[in-house]
């Protein structure tokens, strides 16, 4: 679905009219509503984000108009272990980390995954203050508000010598777009003008329960459909703790 096509009038722009029944150009011809009802199909993407990204630190969705991949590349500098990632390349927000990858030494060429470490670990303290003596090839990181944390201390430089993986900000929408779709899989493009129109009617014709119900029942229907999508084609495996019974 692009976002405004008002010849075949099935954009997304004529969606939201067909909703609130603005009729035919009672936005798109609106460059002042247009731009309102622009803000609200980028928040509807910000609500649908959490749907599409990890609840287990790997990767699952990345926005298709994205010209690159989610992955970079740092210079690790000897007794430096904190490096923070505040954008990518394209000045997209970082949001989440969720796998690194180093050179273990500044000839070597082939990259080693890194174990996560979590806040709850005894090394954590250790890994956000290390000791001048804690020096070495890190085996772990920790992750805390977008810095990265290499366990132990690198006690060696090398040239990209850290590849992260992470997830990002997805592509928002101008008012003066067109032929743009939203990067997420075209079933679920009908998202975006729903939680748009229903925004507006709530505030426009909160009178409207009949509407208001229906564009709600199909908002969770079609979030629900979008989250089984993203978990089965990106599936992740769960731990499973064993249950320790006592028999006394």
């Amino acid at each position: 679905m692009t976002y405004s096509d008002t010849t075949n009038k099935n954009g997304i722009v004529q969606t939201v009219e067909f909703y609130t029944n603005k009729g035919d150009a009672g936005i798109s011809g609106d460059a002042t509503l247009l731009k309102v009802i622009t803000s609200r199909v980028n928040d509807a993407f910000d609500r649908i984000m959490p749907l599409l990204l990890s609840y287990s630190d790997k990767i699952r969705w990345d926005d298709t108009n994205h010209s690159d991949f989610p992955i970079g590349k740092f210079n690790i500098v000897s007794g430096q272990n904190n490096y923070t990632l505040g954008e990518d390349g394209n000045s997209l927000d970082i949001l989440n980390v969720t796998d690194v990858r180093i050179l273990d030494g500044a000839s070597v060429t082939q990259y080693k995954t890194l174990e996560r470490l979590t806040l709850d670990d005894s090394r954590a303290l250790e890994a956000m203050s290390p000791n001048s003596n804690t020096t070495g090839i890190p085996s772990h990181f920790l992750e805390n508000n977008n810095t990265v944390f290499l366990y132990p201390n690198p006690n060696y430089s090398a040239n990209a010598g850290m590849k992260v993986f992470f997830e990002r900000e997805q592509s928002y929408f101008a008012s003066t777009d067109t032929t743009k779709e939203p990067g997420i899989p075209k079933p679920f493009h009908r998202l975006l003008p729903m939680y748009a129109a229903l925004d507006w009617l709530l505030v426009n014709k909160p009178d409207n329960n009949s509407v208001i119900i229906r564009i709600e029942a199909d908002i969770a229907k079609t979030e629900k459909n979008l989250f089984d999508l993203i978990s089965a084609k990106n599936p992740t495996v769960s731990r499973i703790k064993p249950v320790v019974q006592n028999n006394r």
